[in-house]
């Protein structure tokens, strides 16, 4: 378990490490300069440093965190920003808050003088009502703005210093003296489009005759050495033909690199993909399956190539075969049958990981709409997780009545940027738990630092036990940092939880749940101008755990949403119902909806669950437990009895063997397998006391509350393994039906 996470940690790190490190005067991109085996005189990742300066342009928001905070950064040194560490210029430091919150100082070994973001989210599209609270923009925040091009925003396609170079002024451009800028971007059009016409646009200006080299206004390019496009995770064809459509792959000052980093670890159990933001609305709205199902199943086997071959796949829904028998498809076409001197018959592949089910996102579309209740998944819902991190506006973290004054600093900036995953040990055992607990919890955690405190002001104290709790200051002052943060921003998710419009939305969806139908409640928010997004969820989930809406009915409702939120929505709707999130349903007479089967057989609702003490995954949204959680559940013990069930999940449940030498898909699906999941374990274990581990692949997407009952799971005695999740990406209802626009 934690080899696979770690390994991935170290790959990615080389990788990124090297690409920094290479000469500005060089095309030519290996890892050979970081193999300390081969070349015991070369620098390693962690020790080396750069002497020339990169500018790093990621493509948004997201990419940026995942390459600087969660890969550049090693974890087992991962270090905090240090006072006077930023180098002053004009008063304002060349980093900025959000690079300083990831880890980055100004004097760090990579040579990074800054950052910079391509495509970054309007804060005036926040449809969902209760999502990021408040983002810097380029009208209102010059100094601090991080993008530096997008043509869909009308606030950051133009310059605001009006020099007419659409996209490429950031102040802090002309005094970072940057000899390289790389471009992390993906394999999209648009990326490479936008980066296409930076480069242009860089070069029209520095030999331009009439730029003032003295305006400080102006970006001085002609300091820039080299340009480096890097693709994440590979090149595809359509990309090589826009780059020479867009005549930028000849220049001599530009180089085209690819960084084969598919898998990004965010904590010890939960893995993510690079490139998977579009995955249900590329494969299930317009067609496009191939590229994702192959870029899933590659990143599948570089688990495996890691761990070794997983001995026994499990997959639910469509999506899930065709990762799955595109899996063992490249392990077929990267077999040698000579290389054993022509002998088939080879020794089985040892592996860390016991058994892997790969989950269609489609076969649970219900559970990313219900509201969570845990921590974690509340702090997403209010403030929206993008990557491990929050935006909070910093009055709220840190309130000025905090202060000793009684005012905020006067250079503290508006918003702060905080990192939530497992290197925060408080955060790690809060993060999980229910609404009507992490209050309690977090009062108690107050009362014993307390109690700790108070101890050490004990006269009494001989100087050998005083010695030994001024060494424990570092972590007694981390661990109350830790908990102030914690205790503000669950006083800030207390009080959503609190408003009425919460419990009211709460409350509906439970209604909907247990087959009531709530037409009456979705017209008055309609009525009332609803968040969209919002509106949009408990219609789908209306839709969903119904078996569709009655044809008068749901007309009615499109034209009202059309009508009060705007046309642009009807090609919204038109996607949801190719999505199969909405449907008509024509029947005249009531009919057994197919959620109906699922809630009865898998026992979805547990309406005598303590939230407070749990005994069932139910309690991650206090009664409801996600259907991918009791899929996994039902695998332990078999589907005998609850084949019905089976048979209402969109595509089907299959399982193979893989064995050695490999086999291909259809030869695997004919052999008989014979015991369920939980009995495999025990079989895999033998006499180990420790848990064998499983892999759960969730295709389109993982929410928190899914997250959080699959830790329960896996912490419980009696389930059988320790469970690795990996996803294509990490969502919410609002994030999944924007994703969908």
């Amino acid at each position: 378990m934690a080899s696979l996470v770690s390994t991935l940690r170290a790959d990615n790190r080389d990788q990124l490490v090297a690409l920094l490190s290479l000469d500005p005067l060089s095309n030519n991109f290996t890892l050979d300069q970081l193999n300390t085996d081969d070349n015991p005189n070369s620098p390693d990742a962690k020790s080396i440093s750069v002497s020339h300066k990169n500018r790093l342009v990621f493509a948004n928001e997201n990419l940026r965190t995942l390459l600087v905070y969660h890969t550049l950064q090693d974890r087992s040194t991962m270090f905090k920003p240090k006072k006077n560490a930023r180098r002053k210029q004009g008063g304002r430091g060349i980093l900025s808050n959000v690079e300083e919150s990831m880890g980055l100082l100004t004097t760090n070994n990579f040579g990074i003088v800054g950052t910079r973001v391509m495509f970054q989210s309007d804060p005036d599209d926040d449809a969902e009502g209760g999502g990021r609270v408040g983002d810097d923009s380029v009208a209102n925040t010059p100094m601090g703005t991080e993008t530096i091009y997008n043509p869909q925003n009308h606030k950051t396609s133009t310059s605001v210093f009006g020099s007419g170079l659409a996209g490429m002024e950031d102040p802090r451009d002309n005094i970072d003296g940057a000899n390289v800028v790389l471009y992390f971007i993906h394999p999209t059009p648009q990326h490479i489009q936008a980066v296409s016409k930076i480069i242009r646009s860089s070069s029209s200006l520095s030999n331009s005759n009439n730029v003032n080299p003295f305006d400080n206004n102006v970006n001085i390019i002609n300091k820039v050495t080299k340009h480096r496009i890097v693709f994440l995770p590979r090149i595809n064809a359509l990309s090589k033909r826009i780059m020479a459509d867009e005549n930028i792959v000849k220049r001599k000052d530009v180089a085209v690199h690819t960084l084969d980093m598919n898998l990004i670890p965010l904590e010890d159990d939960v893995i993510t993909c690079l490139d998977m933001d579009a995955t249900m609305m590329d494969c299930h709205v317009n067609g496009l399956v191939s590229e994702h199902v192959t870029n899933v199943a590659m990143s599948l086997r570089k688990v495996q190539d890691i761990c070794g071959t997983i001995p026994r796949l499990q997959s639910f829904g469509t999506m899930g075969e065709m990762v799955m028998e595109r899996t063992m498809a490249l392990r077929l076409d990267e077999h040698d049958p000579y290389e054993n001197g022509g002998d088939n018959e080879e020794e089985e592949e040892y592996s860390e990981i016991a058994a892997a089910i790969i989950l269609d996102r489609k076969i649970d579309l219900i559970t990313p709409l219900i509201t969570p209740l845990t921590y974690e998944g509340l702090l997403d819902d209010v403030l929206k997780i993008e990557s491990g991190f929050i935006k909070v506006e910093a009055d709220v973290i840190s309130p000025p009545e905090d202060e000793d004054d009684g005012k905020a600093p006067p250079d503290r900036p508006k918003y702060m940027h905080l990192p939530l995953n497992d290197l925060d040990t408080l955060y790690t055992e809060v993060r999980d738990q229910h609404v009507e607990k992490f209050g309690s919890f977090l009062q108690d955690q107050a009362k014993a630092l307390k109690e700790s405190h108070a101890n050490f002001s004990d006269k009494n104290k001989d100087l050998t036990e005083i010695h030994q709790f001024v060494k424990q200051i570092p972590i007694f002052t981390q661990n109350l940092k830790s908990l102030t943060n914690h205790i503000h921003l669950a006083e800030l998710v207390k009080r959503t939880t609190e408003q009425s419009e919460f419990r009211q939305r709460w409350q509906t969806e439970r209604s909907m749940v247990e087959s009531e139908t709530c037409y009456d409640v979705i017209e008055d928010l309609i009525a009332s101008q609803y968040p969209v997004f919002r509106l949009l969820r408990l219609l789908c989930l209306q839709s969903l755990t119904s078996g569709g809406i009655k044809t008068s009915r749901y007309d009615a409702l499109k034209r009202e949403v059309v009508q009060t939120y705007g046309y642009e929505y009807m090609f919204t709707l038109q996607n949801l119902e190719k999505m199969g999130l909405l449907r008509k349903r024509e029947s005249m007479w009531d009919v057994t909806s197919p959620f109906a089967t699922l809630r009865k057989q898998l026992s979805l609702i547990q309406a005598d669950v303590d939230p407070s003490n749990p005994d069932d995954v139910s309690y991650v949204s206090s009664g409801y437990a996600p259907i991918t959680a009791r899929i996994i559940q039902t695998s332990m013990k078999g589907w005998t009895g609850k084949e019905e069930a089976l048979r209402e999940l969109p595509g089907r449940g299959i399982e193979v063997l893989q064995r050695s030498p490999p086999e291909d898909f259809a030869t695997a699906l004919k052999a008989k397998i014979g015991i369920p999941l939980g009995q495999w374990a025990k079989q895999t274990s033998g006499d180990s006391d420790d848990k064998p581990v499983l892999l759960i692949y969730f295709v389109g997407g993982l929410t928190y509350a899914e997250i959080a009952s699959i830790r329960y799971m896996s912490k419980q005695r009696s389930f059988p393994y320790n469970i690795i999740c990996c996803t294509t990406k990490i969502i919410n209802g609002g994030s999944f039906l924007q994703s969908l626009q």
